[in-house]
């Protein structure tokens, strides 16, 4: 009788597990159900608990409901990873076993935010097409980001767009025709007459940057040029997203907002593999560790958005003129339709996006770039004499310089802004790359650290020689993979503005000054640069200090 007991109590749970893996977790996205699914396990215990001491309370109920929720458990993971080993349509590719088990062995080895990294020793050791995932493969072949992101792509944004959920901004927009319709907004943001407006701000902003460096350089002591490099590109996309400067470099000091928001940063290291922890994490651990700087930083855009909506209510009743940054263009768009008061999630996530895209980008590369000037100060004397009888305040000049151009794409190359990001689903019927068939509905993944150091693409592909994109162009073999803008409907908004930054700081401070490195930093500690870089899904370098020496 107890052994039917206890078969009965087993067998039914089993059944319940097979089924829920097959009927419900096969057959939809489930990363948004975290928190519910928690609460749901969280109060079946004591319901199941109740029920078996329906007639009166024994101890024995807590033994025969913590079976029954163990067998459904057991049932439920062990068909998972049998189906995932020995099933599932990715299986014949290589990978490491646990990785196509479960996708929390791809979070564990990230807990150090160097994914660039393992996804590169992957690529050495498994070849072009790695299993990451057990519905995940990365791809390691030049062709792979045109297909994924061309203009003819039939791919998809994966549940990783989801990260900002309940706030939506347009980068992170799954649905092609609202990504698009709200990318038609934007794209008057970055019109001609618009940016004409930024670069003043521009312009304005490397002269405060000049003048920090400018006073370093007189007391010969270092420059914290990581830290002056972000303070830049956070106050431009300040100023350009919210006509809000964070005056960083007025003050000299970081913005609460922003030491916030870099702090928060550092959980898509080890969270950007597993969207679905991410987003338990954020639910369960909004007032706590780092989570609680991330809903900060979010609480904080959605106020500047707020007052943003309110000047902008005061100065079109005013018939004033607007401002000139991208909020005013968003905030006009709902206005016009009248659902300004209930849009009040996208227009936080559109601050959101612009100012984590505009700035966390910018600044890296602005970080590498400096770097390998110092590195290899024979190039910059080429540089600075392609500048010295040039204006540089004239942006359309900058554009036409072929040598700053190149070390700006060569910086970009070597030192991708997103090292690994970019998460896409193929179509229903699946794709093929270079003649390897991906099954439909799988999350591809194509690294811009290892391809732009593929040998296959380019000569001596892991050194920084700008000649390659002027004089030596027998460098590049097949220039494919290199799309730091991307390309198609998701190519970046802001490349212009982008470049602007990167070609006016660049040219105006190598203009006039030379660069060193601080004495006493051996090889070992130049290089942290580059070895302490970490990927939180934009590029976070290490600390770099320069000597700048006037000329």
């Amino acid at each position: 009788m107890a052994s039917s007991f206890l078969l009965l109590n087993c067998t039914f749970p089993a059944l319940a597990g097979l089924l829920a893996h097959h009927m419900l977790f096969r057959r939809r996205e489930w990363h948004m159900e975290g928190r519910r699914l928690l609460n749901i396990t969280l109060v079946m215990f004591p319901v199941l608990v109740i029920f078996e001491s329906r007639e009166a309370f024994r101890m024995t109920s807590f033994a025969h409901a913590s079976l029954i929720m163990s067998s459904f458990f057991l049932s439920l993971f062990s068909s998972m990873i049998i189906y995932r080993i020995f099933f599932h349509r990715i299986r014949q590719f290589p990978g490491p076993f646990l990785a196509g088990v479960s996708k929390l062995w791809h979070s564990y080895q990230c807990l150090g935010g160097q994914n660039h990294l393992l996804l590169d020793k992957l690529h050495q050791e498994y070849g072009d097409f790695v299993r990451t995932g057990p519905n995940e493969i990365t791809v390691f072949h030049p062709q792979a980001l045109a297909i994924l992101d061309g203009p003819r792509s039939q791919t998809r944004k994966s549940d990783w767009y989801d990260l900002l959920l309940p706030y939506e901004g347009v980068t992170t927009i799954r649905e092609r025709a609202l990504h698009d319709q709200r990318r038609r907004i934007w794209n008057k943001a970055f019109a001609a007459p618009e940016l004409a407006h930024y670069r003043r701000h521009i312009l304005s902003l490397v002269l405060q940057f000049d003048s920090l460096v400018a006073v370093a350089a007189a007391e010969e002591r270092p420059v914290p040029f990581s830290t002056y490099a972000y303070w830049f590109s956070f106050d431009a996309m300040g100023l350009f997203a919210l006509s809000r400067s964070f005056n960083m470099l007025r003050n000299e000091e970081w913005h609460y907002s922003i030491l916030m928001m870099r702090r928060a940063m550092k959980l898509l290291g080890p969270l950007t593999p597993v969207p679905w922890l991410a987003q338990l994490g954020f639910s369960l651990l909004r007032n706590y560790w780092v989570v609680k700087d991330w809903h900060t930083m979010i609480a904080w855009c959605r106020q500047r958005m707020q007052e943003r909506t309110r000047v902008s209510k005061f100065s079109f009743s005013l018939k004033e003129p607007d401002s000139h940054d991208i909020a005013q263009w968003i905030i006009d768009d709902a206005r016009k339709c009248s659902t300004i008061y209930n849009d009040e999630r996208t227009l936080t996530g559109e601050a959101v996006v612009a100012i984590i895209a505009g700035s966390d980008t910018v600044a890296p590369t602005l970080v590498f770039l400096f770097y390998e000037l110092a590195l290899h100060p024979e190039k910059a004397a080429k540089l600075y004499e392609e500048l010295r009888k040039e204006d540089i305040a004239d942006f359309k000049t900058l554009q036409r310089l072929p040598y700053l151009n190149a070390i700006i794409k060569e910086t970009l190359r070597l030192h991708p802004a997103v090292p690994t990001g970019g998460y896409r689903d193929t179509p229903a019927d699946g794709i093929v790359i270079d003649g390897t068939f991906i099954p439909g509905d799988t999350t591809l993944i194509a690294p811009r650290y290892s391809l732009s150091r593929l040998e296959s693409c380019y000569v001596n592909a892991s050194k920084w020689i700008p000649e390659r994109w002027t004089t030596q162009s027998e460098l590049i073999k097949d220039n494919k993979s290199f799309l730091p803008f991307g390309q198609g409907r998701y190519t970046c908004l802001g490349k212009e503005l982008a470049m602007s930054e990167l070609q006016l700081v660049t040219a105006s401070l190598i203009s006039n000054y030379r660069l060193a490195f601080p004495v006493g930093w051996d090889e070992s500690r130049i290089k942290k640069v580059e070895d302490d870089l970490r990927d939180q899904f934009t590029a976070a370098p290490g600390q770099l200090e320069l000597l700048f020496i006037r000329r």
